[in-house]
């Protein structure tokens, strides 16, 4: 690999994961990916079928990145603390940030960045605008439709009531978090990430919630007194953020 690719290649895995030790083995993994295809095939001339030159690096290199992101969510177990996030990404799903650092900052096209992804490059634009808007702040967040995000909570609490973890899955984006303040998790409430993984927590402990207004929101309150807050900007729910620390709950004007 070219020395000013790898450059490029590291600077993105160090964007997205943090760590000069974790980007530089997000590199080397790239690389030997990138081997298989080598180059003796990429340089092939002469007549016959043209093989397969692979895919461009940053793509295979944005895949080893969001596994190790999904990863690091997945094992996630301490508290959470929506007002000590980090400022450079508050909040960020995995999706999120790829998106953010490697379109934004190092300009992979959307059409990349969709292949990994497996969604369309309309949603990956989506995801990209939702990932900017939280950066900003969360008051530049558009707003919800009520209407919509009433329909998507009510099914929540209809499936979860019913222990119906396919239909939770299908309510949820496969990125969707799930985190819990240090009251949430005192109580039982595990983070989660990963449609699947949230499914499950919702359907062990949303069953019992009831309808409520969060901030003029749809969401759900369940006893004791822990708030579940929905985000769900353009389609499936992306984060679900629990609630129970009296001085995090005071924040909010709660309606039941």
């Amino acid at each position: 690999m070219h020395a000013t690719t790898r450059g490029r290649l590291r600077a993105m895995a160090l964007g997205l994961l943090g760590s000069a030790p974790e980007a530089e083995r997000a590199v080397r993994t790239t690389e030997r990916a990138l081997a298989s295809y080598g180059p003796v095939q990429r340089a092939r001339r002469g007549p016959g079928p043209v093989p397969d030159p692979g895919p461009p690096p940053e793509a295979v290199l944005a895949r080893v990145c969001l596994g190790r992101l999904r990863a690091r969510e997945a094992r996630r177990t301490d508290p959470w603390d929506p007002w000590a996030d980090a400022p450079d990404a508050p909040g960020l799903t995995p999706a999120e940030r790829l998106v953010l650092v490697l379109h934004d900052l190092h300009g992979v096209p959307y059409e990349t960045l969709a292949t990994v992804l497996e969604r369309a490059p309309a949603a990956v634009r989506q995801i990209g605008a939702r990932a900017r808007a939280r950066v900003r702040g969360a008051e530049e967040m558009p707003a919800p439709d009520p209407v919509r995000l009433r329909a998507a909570v009510d099914a929540v609490l209809t499936a979860a009531r019913e222990g119906d973890t396919a239909a939770l899955r299908a309510l949820l984006d496969p990125d969707a978090v799930l985190r819990a303040d240090r009251g949430a998790v005192r109580g039982g409430v595990r983070p989660a990430h990963g449609a699947p993984a949230v499914a499950r927590v919702l359907a062990a402990r949303a069953a019992a919630a009831r309808p409520a207004l969060v901030d003029g929101a749809p969401a759900l309150v369940a006893a004791p007194d822990a708030v579940y807050v929905f985000t769900a900007p353009a389609g499936p729910i992306t984060s679900i953020d629990v609630l129970a620390d009296p001085p995090h709950v005071s924040r909010h004007a709660i309606t039941t």
